[in-house]
């Protein structure tokens, strides 16, 4: 069974999720992806499914004959890669034509004018792919098990900034949320990441502070190129030359930042974040960090049932 190698943006929204994803799917072996959500739908359900398949012992389906959780996670995890690599193709032959699928076909010098393409040679092999949906933070454990070699990139930006830009968020077709509210949604995304992040080691998980997109883009994503084990391209620097995504809320950031300080809110989303950045992940993984992310799982799916 072929293993899949997905890459896996986790954090808080609004930390720069969109744009590393567009930028890193410049890269002739990673496709870029619309947030899927459904990927991790799917590794929830099918953690459940093991578990409803394996309740009554010798009486049940799986558990008769003792079948694995494991082996029965990645088997469905090669299926999500084949439909995601079906979408993919779907997607360049209806943003393309057919003239896509040979191996010679180039974008047009027109649309290499524009910085974020899905595929821009027919001979790219696009044979990764990055999702940057913020909900996957929350599930580490249940993708980890359909994609044992899966590679997670936690994007950490300060939270007021991420609640500011989350108040703005209806800019961009969201639900806009209160700064208060925002800083929560920064504390439990960033909590999970970080876990994960622990629980992985770094040879899974990359550190990206949110910062060095505008500050240093080209070591940044060299550095996240090598990690990945793949050679830089420099594609991927292109997305970089504009604002994705953009709330628009520049203006309010230093206002909201002096608003905050005597927050109590804040002052918890601001331990978190110092907590966060003074301790990166080990080069071995964490055992408690694993703990931590498995009883998450756990619990979330407590009296939890797909039928």
């Amino acid at each position: 069974m072929k293993s899949a190698r997905p890459i896996f943006i986790i954090g808080a929204p609004r930390s720069g999720t969109s744009i590393t994803t567009w930028a890193l799917g410049q890269h002739p072996n990673i496709q870029p992806m619309p947030e899927t959500a459904w990927i991790a739908s799917m590794a929830v359900g099918s953690y459940l499914s093991h578990h409803k398949g394996s309740e009554r012992g010798r009486y049940s389906h799986l558990s008769n004959v003792g079948f694995p959780l494991a082996p029965f996670m990645e088997r469905i995890g090669a299926a999500v890669d084949d439909i995601v690599h079906d979408v993919y193709a779907e997607r360049c032959l209806q943003l393309y034509g057919a003239g896509v699928r040979e191996p010679g076909w180039q974008l047009s010098q027109r649309q290499c004018e524009h910085p974020m393409h899905v595929r821009r040679a027919g001979s790219e092999p696009k044979r990764r792919w990055i999702d940057g949906t913020p909900l996957n933070t929350f599930y580490v454990a249940a993708l980890v098990k359909l994609f044992p070699e899966a590679s997670f990139i936690h994007n950490l930006r300060r939270p007021d900034e991420v609640a500011t830009s989350l108040e703005g968020f209806d800019r961009v077709g969201a639900e806009p949320q209160a700064l208060e509210q925002g800083l929560e949604t920064w504390i439990a995304h960033t909590d999970n990441a970080w876990h994960a992040e622990r629980a992985l080691g770094r040879a899974r998980a990359f550190r990206l502070d949110f910062a060095r997109i505008a500050d240093e883009p080209e070591p940044l994503f060299r550095e996240i190129c090598e990690f990945l084990g793949e050679p830089f391209a420099p594609g991927c620097l292109l997305p970089l030359q504009r604002k994705l995504n953009s709330s628009d809320v520049d203006a309010r950031r230093e206002g909201n930042l002096d608003l905050l300080r005597g927050n109590a809110v804040f002052r918890r989303a601001q331990a978190v974040y110092d907590a966060v950045r003074r301790r990166p992940a080990e080069a071995q993984p964490e055992i408690a960090a694993q703990e931590v992310i498995e009883q998450r799982l756990r619990d979330y799916c407590d009296d939890r049932s797909i039928v």
